[in-house]
């Protein structure tokens, strides 16, 4: 894992995950940083309090500042007064709904889990009932709605990102066009799983 400086104000620590906007790098979402304890807390406060921090990165240096919206930041003690830090937004967390109904994040290093996470947020801001089969055609759905899924910049570390703004009343629409067209992915969870009697239930 490599680790890049990053400052605040002449305060040094040392960064191994970063997560920006695609479009406008200068704005962070995701931060892993350790350090000196009092050097890591004093760069988490630049951080959130808009004053704004540096990260020397190969080709130059990028200055860094907050999104507009909250962060939710986790701090573990380690040995020798050293401190390991990571800063998100809050909407990354499972039960947010009453921040904002239609907007979300995930942030992950394993494939396979950012589905997951994908449908566990999305299933809990809408109204519509969701089937885990659909998973992947939902995830092509927002893919192709014009601002719904962001895929966020790494900068540093192995992470991705992912912003989600969407339409709740247009996602209800989209599904109930599915159901009428007869889209496959939609319509296979109604399907008969079972081997019996040629997919009838059994019932004697």
């Amino acid at each position: 894992m490599k680790l890049h400086p990053i400052m605040a104000t002449g305060i040094r620590a040392f960064c191994s995950h970063l997560i920006v906007d695609p479009k406008e790098t200068d704005t962070a979402y995701f931060m892993s940083i350790c350090g000196y304890q009092a050097a890591v807390k004093g760069i988490i406060a630049n951080f959130l309090e808009s004053y704004g921090i540096s990260i020397e990165l190969e080709g130059g240096e990028y200055y860094l500042m907050r999104a507009d919206l909250g962060y939710k930041v986790q701090l573990k003690k380690l040995p020798s007064a050293r401190a390991h830090a990571m800063l998100y937004p809050i909407l990354t967390l499972p039960d947010t709904v009453e921040e904002e109904q239609n907007r979300f994040f995930i942030f992950t290093d394993k494939t396979p889990e950012r589905e997951e996470l994908f449908f566990r947020h999305l299933d809990e801001r809408v109204d519509t009932p969701l089937h885990p089969s659909w998973t992947d055609w939902l995830w092509w759905l927002f893919e192709n709605q014009d601002g719904w899924l962001t895929r966020l910049e790494t900068l540093v570390g192995s992470y991705q990102g992912f912003a989600f703004r969407f339409h709740p009343k247009q996602l209800q629409d989209l599904i109930s066009k599915a159901f009428k067209n007869k889209v496959p992915e939609i319509l296979d969870c109604m399907k008969w799983k079972g081997d019996d009697h040629h997919g009838k239930r059994n019932f004697a």
